[in-house]
């Protein structure tokens, strides 16, 4: 038997001991030149120069804890294996020692010992009164399941899955606008008179043509379309409507943007051989006027930190988180419920106050002053100039929305058919409010617009703030149209 190894020797990497004669080796693949790493053999490299070992050492190992006796074929042994063996037999020679070696060398070999890993806990989920899990379920799991409830039916799940995969597309076009050339202008106008960003132009028509896919709506509204889109459905008859980038002033400087839609249910427009063109277009613009009350289903998605889409079928809110991982919304706020009375937040948009009626100035004023309460901390501003993202923030942490006529647009600047009723939809969902009117005194969702891109102003948060909102108005409103005064 060859000479031993001192214990004192150092070993770069992992070793085995063989208790019997007390020898090391060590492994190390990726210094075995021209041998198939995958061989997992061990060799006496790299480590200390030491007097009196026989060279067959080297080649003497098979696996870790191997016996001895299996030689391997010496043609297979590298050549810097083979060199090390001749510089060996005429020791004392050092040989270039790896740099980590080096550092090994200063302390003594220890026995190598396996540690055992923590045992593997289970994710915990919460469950909702419902049986969905937050952070499990998915949108496609929560469809079928209200479908399977009766709450929502197969055409309707089909058109919600995919704007779901409309939005996917657009949220990858958004994250990549600055590097794609998609910021700027496009060079048109809506019909709403708003200049159109190029985002809202692809954005529309990939909401179109997801919607004309599904063969399960008969009419597309959009901001982005002077007129109603007539499409053919096989079943389904629904309208859907949308706005397909809310926000996109703040493409350019990456700030919060969102899409917003509500689908209606089926009417009929029934267009007969006889009606010239204007006749039917007459007859779908008629069965597009649809209130809030027509609802169905409603929401939106926001395009920030992450991609959310929040989502009502007439029974509670319920949020879903895009994991860009799997491509899945997953399941990640439960029944939302606005909270009442929430933080004290106020939002609009405060440029526009000197435009506002002198009633809404001063209850801007009684807010800033601490409203009801003046012994509590005034209210603080919020505002990010996207309705999506201002109304994503009320819906989860309360407050009030402020959207007034003002001079410059008297019938407000929210169009009611895709942004206002599908908002108003949640907000009651979620047991908010969302009212309108000189005292805030009516339901966004019993309007029934004059045409499809019709403009309201909204009043939507807190129950508990919009009804301190409607006993300050029905209380200074008389007041203050007799004439305005600074004072509260």
């Amino acid at each position: 038997m060859p000479n031993e190894l001192p214990n004192n020797q150092a070993i770069r990497y992992g070793f085995t001991d063989q208790s019997a004669s007390n020898y090391f080796a060590i492994w190390d693949p990726p210094i075995l030149h021209g041998r198939d790493a995958s061989e997992s053999r061990f060799f006496a490299v790299q480590v200390l120069p030491f007097r009196g070992v026989d060279p067959s050492l080297l080649t003497r190992f098979v696996g870790i804890g191997g016996a001895f006796g299996t030689a391997l074929p010496p043609p297979r042994m590298s050549s810097a294996v083979s060199s090390m063996s001749s510089a060996i037999r005429g020791a004392p020679v050092r040989p270039r020692i790896h740099r980590a070696a080096r550092k090994a060398a200063s302390r003594l070999t220890t026995r190598a010992r396996a540690v055992e890993a923590p045992p593997k806990t289970e994710k915990s989920t919460k469950k909702s009164s419902k049986g969905y899990r937050v952070g499990v379920d998915t949108l496609n799991t929560f469809l079928f399941r209200e479908e399977t409830a009766g709450r929502v039916n197969g055409d309707l799940a089909i058109i919600v899955n995919n704007i779901a995969i409309a939005c996917k597309k657009i949220s990858n076009l958004v994250a990549v606008a600055p590097i794609s050339g998609l910021t700027g202008l496009a060079g048109s106008s809506n019909e709403s008179g708003d200049e159109q960003k190029k985002l809202d132009v692809i954005s529309n028509d990939i909401f179109c043509d997801a919607m004309s896919e599904t063969c399960r709506a008969n009419m597309i509204v959009t901001e982005e379309e002077d007129v109603p889109l007539r499409v053919e459905a096989i079943s389904g008859d629904y309208i859907v409507c949308f706005d397909p980038i809310d926000g996109s002033s703040n493409i350019d400087a990456a700030v919060t943007t969102g899409s917003i839609f509500g689908i209606y249910s089926s009417g009929e427009c029934v267009i007969t051989d006889g009606d010239s063109v204007e006749d039917a277009m007459e007859k779908c613009v008629l069965n597009a006027r649809k209130s809030g009350e027509e609802l169905v289903c409603a929401g939106y998605v926001m395009y920030s930190s992450s991609t959310v889409m929040m989502l009502t079928c007439g029974d509670g809110v319920y949020g879903f988180t895009l994991d860009t991982a799997t491509g899945e919304y997953v399941l990640s706020h439960d029944d939302v419920k606005i909270p009442d009375p929430g933080q004290r937040i106020y939002s609009g948009n405060n440029g526009n106050v000197d435009k506002w009626a002198p009633e809404m100035k001063a209850y801007v004023r009684y807010l800033q002053l601490g409203g009801a309460d003046k012994d509590k901390a005034p209210f603080s501003y919020r505002y990010i100039g996207a309705l999506v993202g201002d109304f994503h923030r009320t819906l989860l942490y309360g407050g009030i929305w402020l959207y007034p006529p003002d001079a410059s647009a008297p019938q407000g600047k929210a169009r009611l058919l895709y942004e206002v009723a599908p908002m108003g939809y949640l907000a009651e969902q979620a047991g908010g409010m969302a009212m309108w009117g000189e005292t805030a005194e009516k339901r966004v969702m019993e309007v029934v617009p004059q045409n499809i891109h019709q403009r309201s102003p909204m009043f939507v948060g807190s129950t508990s703030m919009v009804k301190d909102l409607q006993e300050f108005l029905a209380d200074r409103a008389p007041v203050y149209r007799n004439g305005p005064r600074d004072e509260l």
